[in-house]
This record gives structure tokens, C-alpha cells and sequence, in this order.
């Protein structure tokens, strides 16, 4: 039995058709990946996590939950089994959470690199999880947050309407007191100027009093010190060799 050359293009053509489907829906099935390890993480509430969601490793997909298990009894009783690509090397310190791609999109699995310098986490080991919040907790936050916003706007009501009162009671005395304050500090700035430039004419003198000041300072600080050792200056004149004497002994102290 003989085909003809359409007929045998079109054989090709579904062969190679089947084969391409074949092959796309082994690597959309994850069948082709490479290979993996394996590790758990424990939740007491999963929000929605599904088997073969994808798990993502510091925000780039590497893996697929495999199991999904109950365990009643347990403090966290929800265990995720997860498989990562063998090069993942979650640490310690690393942690898993339930994570959302946009905001109505498939729940994943994500989890953190953790610190470098801490000790590696072999495959099979449990990985410290965080619990996704439900979303009534979130709705009773948010009314919570309403409610406490109504309270704020209904005790701040009389003190607007008290502000509002005087300042229409009290509106010219408001305006006059608006215009002296715009008056004064115009006033200020020409004498801001004079200041300015008085400083300026007067530096080196202003400087030479500064100095002045400091040396007469030191002075003073020098006299002090030498009245604290020899308070008899003020009523008498002392000898030479009794202020040397005194500068030994000074020392010495």
C-alpha cells in the first residue's frame, strides 16, 4: 500500500506535533527537572497552599510542594514535604512562608536564604515556619482600625467646632494680630542688615576685645592659682628666697 507525499507530511507533521506536547508537558509537569532534595516546613494555618504549588528560594522558583499532611495532636499540626533543586542550600536560620504571586494570584511557597556564616540545613530537616494571617483576622483589624477612627473623629468634633467659633469671634483681632507680626519682622529686617554690616566694619576690632578678654582671663586664672598657695601676698610683700622656697615646696605638692 502506497501514501502520497501529503500524506506523509502530514504523518510527520502529527508525529512531530505529539512529540513537541510530549515533551512540553513533561517540563510544565516539573518531570525533567533536575535533581532534588527534599525538606519540611510546619504551619498551623496554611492559607490555601496546594500540592505542587511552586516553592520559591529568595524569590526565584526552584522547586514544588510535594505532600501536604495533618497531624492532629502536634502544636503546629500542618507539615509541608517540598523538594528544592540539589544547588539550594537553605541554612539554619532559614524560614518558610506562605507567599502570594500579585494579589489575587496561585499561593507558593517562599523561602529566605538566611545568614551567611550560619551552619547549613541537611535535606529531610525542618525548616522554621511562618503562619500566613487568615483573612478575618485581617478584616477584624480593619474594622477595628474603623472603629477606633470613628471614635478620633467624634471626640475631635467638639474641639473643631470650639476652634472654629473663636476664630469666628475673634477674626479681626486674628488679622490685626497677623498684620503686627508681618509688620514687626519687615521692621526687623533692615536692622538684621545694619547689624550685619556694624559687625563687619568692626571685625579686627571685635576680635582684639575677644582677645583681650581671653588674656585677661588667663591672667586672672594665673593669680588665683597664686593666691591659692600663697594667701600672704594680699597683707605683706614676701621675701625672694621665701617665694622660691615656696615655688619648691609648690612643686613638690
Amino acid at each position: 500500500m502506497s501514501y502520497s507525499s501529503a500524506e506523509v507530511k502530514s504523518g510527520i507533521l502529527v508525529t512531530v506535533s505529539l512529540i513537541f506536547l510530549l515533551v512540553l508537558t513533561f517540563i510544565v509537569g516539573g518531570f525533567l527537572r533536575g535533581e532534588t532534595r527534599t525538606w519540611q516546613v510546619d504551619f498551623t494555618y496554611l492559607g490555601g497552599l496546594e500540592i505542587n504549588a511552586p516553592v520559591s528560594y529568595a524569590g526565584t522558583e526552584v522547586g514544588k510542594v510535594d505532600k501536604i499532611e495533618i497531624r492532629p495532636g502536634e502544636a503546629k499540626p500542618v507539615r509541608v514535604t517540598f523538594s528544592m533543586d540539589k544547588t539550594i542550600e537553605p541554612r539554619k536560620d532559614s524560614e518558610a512562608f506562605v507567599d502570594m504571586l500579585g494579589m489575587m494570584g496561585e499561593k507558593i511557597l517562599e523561602v529566605t536564604p538566611g545568614m551567611v556564616g550560619t551552619p547549613l540545613l541537611e535535606s529531610g530537616q525542618v525548616i522554621a515556619g511562618t503562619d500566613p494571617i487568615p483573612m478575618y483576622l485581617l478584616i477584624q483589624k480593619m474594622n477595628l482600625l474603623a472603629d477606633r477612627m470613628d471614635d478620633l473623629t467624634t471626640s475631635l468634633n467638639p474641639m473643631m467646632q470650639r476652634i472654629d467659633a473663636l476664630l469666628e469671634n475673634h477674626e479681626k483681632e486674628i488679622g490685626e494680630m497677623i498684620s503686627n507680626i508681618s509688620e514687626a519682622t519687615s521692621d526687623l529686617s533692615p536692622l538684621i542688615k545694619r547689624l550685619d554690616k556694624m559687625l563687619a566694619r568692626h571685625q579686627e576690632e571685635i576680635a582684639r576685645i575677644i582677645g583681650n578678654f581671653e588674656e585677661t582671663s588667663a591672667n586672672v586664672r594665673d593669680m588665683t592659682h597664686d593666691l591659692k598657695y600663697r594667701p600672704w601676698r594680699l597683707v605683706r610683700k614676701g621675701k625672694v628666697e621665701d617665694d622660691e622656697e615656696d615655688d619648691q615646696d609648690t612643686k613638690k605638692k
